[in-house]
């Protein structure tokens, strides 16, 4: 039997690689590895429930918290997140506010989701670390954070207003007669901008801060050079008294006076930085009334009166108002310049609406028509028509012009002296203020009337009464009928009115330019009333009360008035009046 021989050592083959164990072997272990590492990543998924051990939230431990322990826990973080306090300070001061004005909050719905998404990360290796970490450190999770921006800068905007110090400007300012410089100081401004991200910085760290406000100096716009230059004037401003004269009467302004009424602006663009100015309504409140009433003074206007039949004319003469303004221009430039401190006092010079050359080119010289109608004693309308005759008295109507009665008198009222008197309203007779007054209208109508003036306006009564003459009347009452007439002559026209107790005269002077006749016609149409009743349940049953007699019967009658004129010309013009007949009036009871 044969030994066997032993095979030679096998010897690599040149070209071919070395075995491929070793590689696997690694690749194994690491393997082995990885599913070691995810069992234990599941076993410790499935054994930790809730946050993992070590988490903490803004100095909060949360481990192993779950469900609504852990969201309530949260809940209280945002909660004690939301009282944080920011206070910012610049030297002395101090601004303070909490998170939740700024509008910080925390988003606990989310920020549970950050918890809990520790150690759940889809990337195994960090959820791994996390749970390593977990057993012998602490796992810091941030909260989620919401910032209302705008509330922020808001809230920087505000706060920076009150921490600047605005620089101060030089001036000078007035104690009594004494001026006081104030000299320049630099401002401080706190920057808004910077302020806001350093609280949006502070809000992200979760717990109170003092934040030192970030500044900037900022410059006055004057100097102590621009001081000196004001201080000088207005040193030399209250350094003596001001006096502004009119006539005879002086208007002295004390030292002390000056400085109230002067104040100090800032200068215009290319001039100097401040100046001095006068206030207009201090010159008003320190020259009062009574102190203007020694020179101011009303116009004087040109008056005509008549004597003997005679006209005369009295001098016109100027007024004066006093002027705040000029006055306060004068103070400034009298009390800061050099040398007299007096002048003439400036304002407004008043001219009469009738001087007395005006009146003297009137040819108001003459009478050139008159008229007189008679009434009873004693009665209240009486005091009415003397009260208008007074209101009328001394008009001056100019050539061309148009005279209106109520426009001239304007309402009757107690206030102006009328008192209640007989009247027409309605076709019926009462009582009302300013009663009465239709006699003078009637009396002044007939003055225009033979005066040859245009009637422009006027209305007859609806009944006739006899103490006018028929045709040539008129009524008034304001504002609806009037008594119109135009001087409708070359010359002016003076009204001149006179009464006693038992008459009242209108006449027109002027300088006769016309002749006038006139010629009344015979009454026409005459016509009657029927009586008019009225139920009266106050009175006694089956009696009756007249309130008005009546029984005058109406008619229709035409006035004519011819104008003669000095060049031959003759005008012709007729005033037609229809009367209405006057009812009895009676109450009664049936």
């Amino acid at each position: 039997m044969e030994t066997p021989i032993a095979a030679p050592p096998t010897e690599p083959i040149p070209g071919r690689l070395p075995p491929k164990r070793p590689i696997r072997n690694a690749l194994a272990i690491m393997v082995g590895l990885v599913v070691l590492c995810g069992l234990m990543l599941i076993a410790l998924r499935l054994t930790r429930q809730g946050a993992l051990p070590g988490v903490t939230l803004s100095d909060v431990e949360l481990g192993g918290l779950e469900g609504s322990g852990l969201r309530d826990t949260v809940a209280r973080v945002a909660e004690d997140s939301a009282a944080i306090t920011l206070t910012v300070t610049r030297g002395p001061e101090r601004v303070t506010t909490t998170a939740a004005e700024l509008g910080y909050a925390i988003d606990v719905d989310r920020t549970v989701e950050a918890v809990l998404a520790r150690g759940r990360q889809a990337n195994p290796v960090a959820a791994l670390a996390d749970h390593i970490r977990s057993f012998a450190g602490t796992i810091l999770v941030l909260p989620i954070q919401d910032v209302d921006d705008q509330r922020v800068d808001r809230w920087a905007v505000s706060a920076a207003t009150d921490l600047s110090s605005p620089a101060i400007e030089g001036t000078v300012r007035f104690e009594g007669a004494t001026a006081v410089r104030v000299d320049p100081q630099p401002g401080v401004r706190v920057l808004p901008e910077h302020l806001g991200e350093m609280a949006r910085a502070a809000l992200r760290e979760g717990r109170d801060a003092e934040l030192a406000a970030p500044s900037e100096p900022t410059a006055p716009r004057t100097s102590a050079a621009d001081v000196d230059v004001l201080f000088a004037q207005a040193a030399r401003a209250v350094s003596a008294p001001v006096t502004l004269s009119r006539g005879e009467t002086a208007l002295e302004l004390t030292p002390g006076e000056i400085g109230t009424i002067l104040r100090v602006e800032p200068g215009s663009e290319g001039g100097p930085a401040l100046q001095l100015v006068a206030d207009p309504a201090a010159v008003e409140r320190v020259v009062d009334p009574a102190r203007r009433a020694s020179f101011e003074a009303e116009p004087v206007n040109a008056r005509f009166s008549v004597a003997g039949g005679s006209v005369s004319i009295s001098e016109s003469g100027p007024g004066f108002r006093f002027d705040p303004v000029a006055t306060a221009r004068q103070v400034l430039e009298l009390a800061t310049r050099n040398g007299l401190r007096e002048d003439e006092l400036a304002g407004e010079v008043l001219q009469p609406s009738l001087t007395t050359e005006e009146a003297r080119t009137l040819n108001i010289t003459q009478q050139v028509s008159t008229f007189t109608t008679n009434h009873a004693c004693c009665q209240g309308r009486v005091t009415n028509i003397h009260r208008i005759a007074d209101l009328v008295d001394e008009a001056v109507i100019m050539p061309g012009e148009t005279f209106s009665l109520n426009s001239h008198v304007g309402p009757r009222t107690p206030e102006k002296g009328f008192v209640e008197g007989g009247a027409i309203q309605h076709g019926e007779f009462v009582d009302e203020v300013g009663g009465g007054v239709s006699q003078f209208t009637t009396t002044m109508f007939n003055a225009a009337y033979f005066g040859g003036y245009d009637i422009i306006e006027h209305k007859p009564h609806s009944y006739y009464i006899s103490r006018y003459p028929e045709g040539r009347e008129a009524t008034l009452n304001y504002p609806t009928v009037d008594l119109k007439f135009k001087n409708d002559s070359p010359h002016g026209i003076l009204v001149q009115t006179s009464y006693s107790g038992t008459a009242i005269t209108v006449s027109f002077w002027s300088t006769r330019w016309v002749t006038v006749e006139s010629a009344t016609g015979p009454r026409t149409n005459p016509t009657t009333a029927d009586a008019i009743y009225r139920e009266n349940d106050e009175l006694p049953p089956g009696t009756e009360k007249v309130l008005q007699e009546g029984g005058r019967p109406g008619f229709d009658v035409v006035v004519t008035r011819v104008l003669r004129f000095p060049d031959g010309r003759a005008e012709q013009e007729q005033f037609r009046t229809t009367y209405l007949a006057e009812p009895r009036i009676v109450e009664r009871n049936t």
